[in-house]
């Protein structure tokens, strides 16, 4: 196999010249014959004759930035004719292919198109715009050394160029054309070779060959692959001209209309067969989902939901991530071993051979009404989309109310019990019982189209999930009429409610919890399925009161009350633990290093059993051996969720970088932002009061004195284990858990409303 060929184009004319340019690189290819299958190290030389018509089409990326499919579904209504056309354009080629979302997500906040286009080269999230380093607000432009130096200082491992580098090594020729594309495939050799002697510099380096040594060995084959920016123009700062920084498109970045003309033009051109991967690398005003078209007749290893992709690292309908292309495009081109000795770690999704559907249809320039039948998935799609950003922006305010909720019925607590009468701890134990059911409620509200209201969304899906908390509670209300179950028993079912629901979600793929207003989402793309973070502090914090208080009622019908304890704290904690921490289910890395701990911690409280250093270090040791079996089978599976991911970490040494990063996530916020570091130090304060006059508190009632000495012959004994168990929780998940003290606050709104209630439900009526 000869040498790869490595072509960049020239300094830009326009768009159009420039995807007609790659175009005819396609046709090109085709008609000379020498565009070969899936080349793998020993692949042969296609036979002559009809064999040779039996090679894949070319793979050409068309790259754009600021276009989803809401923008598209807009555009495509609106008033411009021009753009309606273009529009419409898009709109039938997606409806003849394969439509997905694409997740833009890289480093921070906001992706601009250089970081876009250096992730889709590198295969893991990057960055390389200079305004994430710079005085700048806006996207300016980046550069492969910045990246190579952003890389290093994020700690993700990330290699810009390394699709670059795995092609090299597989022997397949590539092109780019535009900034951005160029951008993606530089590597440590330099940028893709100029088609004209002298158009670039020979790249520095210690120890690589020259520019034109690269491209000496064949001249006259054609690539492979293609990426072309479709968003660059000409005197762009730092365009194709650029010497060793290699820029990438730059100035504001432009609009929708912008790109879904230049991309419908490059549609109409295509008018040779090719297997075309539109893709749309970065949003920077507006964070959310990014449109991509993949070849009609793509597969993905988790099959198909309806008539869309399910994304293999995603396990969600429709949705992809950036990180998946580089893999997808090396698999396309030469095959799944260059993939597995590339290093590459994001999911392969299976393109066809053939050319896409409507890639090769006649030129127009318009394009007629799309059936409704056409637009169902990009409608689909659109909405899951929204649906994503209003996840985002409800977060915050969600979790605001949560806490406040928790708070003032906290305070009510306090106060009433100062003065108690039957009736007013019969109203505080409903209150507390609706509050213990707000994170049930806060994940069923995804049952309903809360996301649809537009700005009033997160308005929406508070009142959505303070419904849903209602009608739980008024269904334990009903429940409580039993003579048997009664209020003590209700109030327990309530509070199992928050854990079975979160951890019942997971297990099925966390239909709730992603996109869901307190959820995991596809805008900040840190998890899309199993366990979240969130879900796993207020699963905890409600399955450590709902156990000890089932378990001090299971053992006191028993007069084995070690043996009682350890069947009714081991089998219910068993099961949240195999659900939080297997692979296939919740694959919570994190989750599973704390539960086990802090349940061995209750179930010893419970049962009067005290645990010293060497019981605690076998702990320790049964804990990491649980969540690293786990890890091995995932990693033997191949299936490399969160946990067999970080396994291939150890593997390949990245572990410790990991490891580095998550550790500076737990102290970063409060060194970059003075506002975090204000509110750690008021939330500080608060806590050591509140911890200070909740120990004078109990002293005082224990000597007898004070409002709350009644308390001490009322509550019976199982708070006391509890609370140490919940101490295990919350210092564990802060620990291990990149989410930091937040983790604390979660677990404290679900746990304490949930004792409050249950401690009510036994004192109404003893007053």
């Amino acid at each position: 196999m000869s040498e790869p060929m490595r072509i960049r184009s020239r300094p830009l004319r326009g768009v159009a010249w420039e995807v007609r340019r790659a175009l005819v690189l396609v046709a090109l290819a085709l008609v000379t014959g020498v565009m070969l299958g899936p080349p793998g190290p020993s692949a042969a030389p296609a036979a002559p004759g009809p064999a040779a018509s039996a090679a894949p089409a070319p793979l050409l990326v068309l790259g754009v930035s600021e276009l989803s499919w809401a923008s598209v579904r807009e555009l495509a209504a609106g008033d411009d004719p021009q753009l309606a056309a273009d529009a419409a354009t898009v709109l039938q080629y997606a409806a003849a292919n394969a439509p997905v979302n694409l997740v833009q997500r890289t480093i921070g906040e906001n992706t601009c198109p250089a970081d876009g286009w250096v992730t889709l080269g590198a295969g893991m999230r990057a960055r390389a715009d200079v305004s994430h380093t710079g005085p700048e607000a806006a996207c300016s432009g980046g550069s492969w050394a910045e990246a190579t130096r952003l890389a290093q200082a994020d700690g993700y491992g990330t290699e810009p160029g390394a699709l670059a580098t795995a092609l090299d090594a597989a022997g397949v020729g590539y092109a780019a054309v535009g900034d951005g594309a160029v951008l993606a495939l530089t590597n440590a050799a330099g940028p893709p070779e100029a088609a004209e002697p002298g158009v670039l510099p020979a790249p520095a380096g210690d120890g690589t060959e020259s520019a034109g040594e690269r491209a000496s060995a064949s001249t006259a084959a054609e690539p492979d692959l293609i990426l072309v920016d479709l968003m660059s123009t000409a005197g762009s700062p730092g365009g194709a001209g650029a010497t060793d920084t290699e820029s990438a498109s730059s100035t504001t970045p432009p609009g929708p209309a912008r790109a879904v003309h230049a991309l419908a033009q490059a549609l109409r051109e295509l008018t040779a067969p090719a297997r075309v991967v539109v893709v749309s690398v970065a949003d920077p005003q507006d964070p959310s989902p990014q449109l991509a078209v993949l070849p009609a007749g793509t597969t993905s290893p988790r099959g198909s939901d309806g008539t869309l992709l399910v994304g293999p690292t995603t396990h969600r309908r429709g949705l992809i991530q950036l990180t998946d292309l580089a893999p997808t495009l090396l698999a396309a081109v030469a095959g799944q071993d260059a993939v597995a000795a590339s290093g590459l770690t994001g999911g392969v999704l299976a393109l066809p051979a053939s050319g896409s559907s409507g890639a090769s249809a006649p030129s127009t320039s318009t394009a007629g009404p799309v059936s409704a039948a056409d637009l169902a998935a990009v409608d689909a799609l659109a909405d899951d989309a929204i649906h994503a950003v209003a996840s985002n922006r409800a977060v915050i305010p969600m979790t605001l109310a949560l806490l406040a909720a928790t708070g003032a019925v906290l305070v009510a607590v306090a106060v009433g019990l100062r003065h108690p009468q039957s009736g007013r701890l019969g109203r505080l134990g409903w209150a507390a019982c609706w509050a213990s059911a707000l994170p049930a409620g806060i994940w069923l509200s995804n049952l309903l189209p809360w996301w649809r209201a537009g700005a009033w969304a997160p308005m929406a899906a508070a009142v959505t999930a303070t419904a849903a908390a209602g009608m739980l509670t008024g269904a334990a209300a009903l429940l409580a009429l039993a003579p048997r179950l009664g209020r003590p028993g209700a109030a327990l079912l309530l509070t199992a409610s928050a854990p079975v629901v979160l951890l019942v979600d997971a297990a099925a793929g966390a239909p709730l919890g992603f996109n869901g207003p307190l959820g995991m989402n596809a805008v900040v793309a840190g998890r899309f399925y199993g366990v979240s973070n969130t879900a796993f502090a207020l699963a905890a914090g409600a399955l450590l009161v709902a156990v000890a208080a089932g378990a001090d009622r299971f053992a006191t019908a028993h007069t084995r009350r070690r043996a009682a304890v350890v069947v009714a704290v081991g089998v219910p904690g068993a099961i949240a633990l195999a659900v939080d921490g297997a692979p296939q289910l919740g694959a919570d890395v994190g989750g599973a290093l704390t539960l086990l701990p802090a349940l061995v911690a209750l179930g010893a409280g419970l049962a009067g059993v005290r645990l010293g250093l060497r019981r605690w270090l076998g702990v320790g040791l049964v804990t990491v051996g649980v969540v690293g079996a786990f890890a091995v089978a995932d990693y033997a599976a191949g299936s490399r969720t969160h946990l067999g991911g970080f396994v291939s970490q150890v593997v390949d040494g990245r572990a410790g970088a990991t490891l580095v990063r998550k550790a500076a996530a737990l102290t970063a916020p409060f060194l970059t932002s003075p506002l975090a570091l204000l509110a750690l130090v008021i939330g500080v304060g608060v806590a050591s009061a509140a911890a200070w006059w909740l120990r004078r508190t109990v002293r005082d009632a224990r000597a007898g004195v004070g409002a709350y000495a009644w308390l001490v012959a009322a509550t019976p004994a199982w708070p006391g284990p509890t609370l140490r168990g919940l101490a295990v929780l919350v210092v564990l998940e802060v620990l291990v858990n990149d989410s930091g003290l937040t983790m604390l606050l979660f677990s404290a709104a679900a746990a304490l409303p949930a004792l409050a209630a249950l401690l009510l439900s036994r004192w109404v009526g003893r007053r």
